[in-house]
């Protein structure tokens, strides 16, 4: 059976999944991530950071060098928000092209939210029933959040909010530990957009209504919440959260310094600068509309792509029959 690769090259992270599908569900091969924070500095400065673009070409190199000693034949590789707004957006991918032989598509948000959905509903097992049960899916990016409503097997809405913890970091992250003026600002921020949101689908989500995380600042969470010494997708997957514990989560990391939260077990030292304003974003999240319980999916964008790729593949072998 032939393997294909999928590749999210996002804003903090880049995440490599290797992998078939076998009954519907995704027989992962190999799975791979790297952070190299290809975001920073592109809110302020327009562009991508000489730095990021060193470490992101070289953590593509080493992606590309695997994939050919899997004898993948087909790889796809989507760029989100750092790739969707820096003005050297063409630079990065052709010199990415032209380094590590691979080509990036860069999707829209709208995209993005549409994969995601994808890649959760078919990887959650049968049993939880998602296709009958209400669904908000939120994905906090490093530049950007993505969020469906979904319902009756099929989503409802889906949209793209212009900020994620990259750029509330950049923006309103500036004492270390954190000053009160810090954490007020960067919460009035997040509330500015989720007062939208709530308009928007605040009347369609009631108790019935699951919340789903997914992408890094909710494995994070999960991470922390579990005490993990590594990182372990079969432990994160699935995880509950409760909006106390969050809190509780929140009151032991806001008082730290940036090296004290490096320390922390369960948060990898790469992220220890975001996953406050992460925390602050999906603890909003939960008051702006009522949620008391959080499910985290460590599946979502790199899974959707994938199972896009094997769809398209199975239509061009019937079309070629």
């Amino acid at each position: 059976m032939p393997l294909f690769a999928a590749l999210d090259i996002g804003s903090n992270t880049f995440r490599l999944l290797i992998g078939n599908v076998n009954k519907g569900r995704i027989d992962d091969v190999l799975y791979e991530r790297r952070i190299t924070r290809l975001g920073n500095g592109v809110h302020q400065t327009g562009k991508l950071q000489d730095q990021n673009i060193e470490a992101s070409i070289s953590a593509l190199r080493e992606f590309s060098s695997i994939v050919s000693k899997h004898g993948v034949k087909h790889l796809k590789a989507v760029a989100t928000s750092a790739l969707r707004e820096a003005l050297n957006s063409d630079v990065f991918i052709k010199r990415v092209s032209a380094e590590a032989d691979i080509s990036i598509e860069v999707i829209s948000g709208e995209k993005e939210a549409e994969l995601t959905l994808k890649g959760i509903i078919l990887t959650f097992p049968e049993s939880l029933s998602l296709n009958h049960q209400p669904l908000l899916i939120i994905d906090i990016g490093g530049g950007s959040t993505e969020w469906i409503l979904y319902t009756e097997n099929s989503p409802v809405e889906m949209g793209s909010i212009p900020v994620g913890v990259i750029k509330l970091t950049d923006s309103f992250i500036k004492t270390d530990p954190l000053s009160e003026k810090d954490i007020t600002e960067l919460n009035r921020e997040i509330a500015l957009h989720l007062n939208k949101l709530k308009l928007k689908i605040g009347n369609r989500i009631d108790k019935q209504t699951r919340l789903i995380g997914t992408a890094g600042t909710f494995t994070t969470i999960a991470s922390i919440d579990l005490g993990l010494e590594a990182y372990s997708r079969e432990k994160i997957h699935l995880h509950r959260l409760s909006l106390n514990s969050l809190r509780a989560i929140s009151n032991r990391l806001i008082d730290l310094t940036l090296n004290e939260r490096k320390k922390v077990k369960g948060l990898e030292p790469e992220r220890a600068d975001l996953i406050i304003p992460g925390i602050q974003f999906t603890i909003n999240i939960m008051d702006f509309l009522n949620f008391e319980e959080l499910t985290i999916s460590d599946y979502g964008l790199l899974e959707g792509v994938l199972f896009d790729m094997l769809k398209k593949n199975d239509e061009k072998n019937i079309q070629e029959a």
